[in-house]
């Protein structure tokens, strides 16, 4: 930035010696102020606004100084336009990253609250015309089967609570009661028929 600034001395005219430096103050503030929310992307822009502005500040007197008029230049180097452009395309990146993500999210609750609410539901929405904007599951896929899917792994679902309650009771014993634990949870499971994954509870013991 390149600033000439025309000052004189107020009335009664009594000499300063650090007049310049407060003409130079005087104006420096209001450019500060001005160009305070200006992007180095838009220099034009950012030149007119400052045109304007020290056009309509002066004359202004201060401190004995009487700033008659001043004038800037801009010019942006071109790393810094560079790094800016960069920057811009990295928040605009985001924004679209973001934005996809919401509307995936809505894409699933729709599917989830509506589309795959009950089994007569997901019927239904397999004789409409498909929706590019609100989607779906592949046309070979078993609403049945997805309905239900859903229903096993819905937040609030039996066997996800119990997951829960479980996890934390879990964290809270100590390691000689986890390995109780997992003796008592292998013997319930062999005594239910289920060999198989009574052995993989004990390779965890042992593993531990």
């Amino acid at each position: 930035m390149e600033i000439r600034v025309k000052w004189r001395i107020a009335p009664p005219g009594t000499a300063i010696s650090d007049a310049p430096q407060i003409a130079g103050h005087i104006v420096r503030k209001i450019v500060e102020k001005t160009l305070s929310g200006a992007s180095v992307l838009r220099p034009q822009a950012a030149a007119q606004d400052l045109v304007v502005a020290l056009r309509d500040e002066f004359p202004l007197c201060r401190d004995g100084v009487e700033v008659v008029a001043a004038t800037a230049s801009l010019q942006v180097e071109e790393g810094v336009s560079a790094a800016a452009r960069r920057r811009e395309r990295s928040r605009h990146e985001l924004e679209l990253d973001e934005l996809e993500r919401r509307q995936a999210r809505a894409r699933m609750e729709f599917l989830r609250d509506e589309f795959l609410a009950d089994p007569s539901s997901a019927r239904l929405y397999t004789l409409l015309q498909p929706s590019p904007r609100l989607g779906g599951p592949p046309p070979s896929s078993d609403p049945e089967e997805l309905v239900q899917k859903i229903h096993q792994w819905h937040p609030e679902s039996r066997w996800i609570l119990i997951a829960k309650i479980l996890h934390t009771f879990v964290d809270r014993l100590t390691e000689d009661n986890a390995r109780d634990l997992l003796k008592i949870l292998r013997s319930a499971i062999t005594a239910l028929g289920h060999k198989q994954l009574a052995a993989e509870v004990a390779a965890i013991e042992e593993r531990q």
